[in-house]
C-alpha cells in the first residue's frame, strides 16, 4: 500500500498541510476525496484500494467520507481544505 490508512497517519498528513490547502473534493467519485488523495487509491463509502482490489474502509473513515460528501451537497464548489478535514474528524486544526 502507498499510505497505510490509519486515522493517526491521516491526521498527521493533514496537519502537515497549510490549513487552507485543498486536500480533496466532496462528491468527486473515487479518486479526489481527501482519503483517496492521501492513500493514492480509489476510495468509496465502505471500501478502498487500487483498481480491482478492495479493502474494507475503517469505520472512522466511512464516517469521514459521509461528512465530506454531506458538506459537498451544501457547497457550490465542494473543495475540502486541510482545516475542514481536521474539523470533520473532530480534531483541533
Amino acid at each position: 500500500m502507498k499510505n497505510k490508512l490509519t486515522r493517526k497517519r491521516f491526521v498527521a498528513w493533514l496537519r502537515g498541510k497549510h490549513p487552507r490547502t485543498k486536500v480533496g473534493q466532496a462528491l468527486s467519485g473515487l479518486t479526489q476525496c481527501p482519503l483517496a488523495r492521501y492513500t493514492g487509491y480509489q476510495v468509496g463509502t465502505t471500501m478502498y484500494g487500487p483498481k480491482g482490489t478492495h479493502y474494507p474502509l475503517p469505520r472512522w473513515a466511512q464516517q469521514f467520507v459521509r461528512k465530506v460528501d454531506a458538506t459537498g451537497q451544501m457547497k457550490r464548489r465542494p473543495w475540502v481544505t486541510a482545516r475542514q478535514a481536521l474539523v470533520m474528524l473532530g480534531e483541533t486544526p
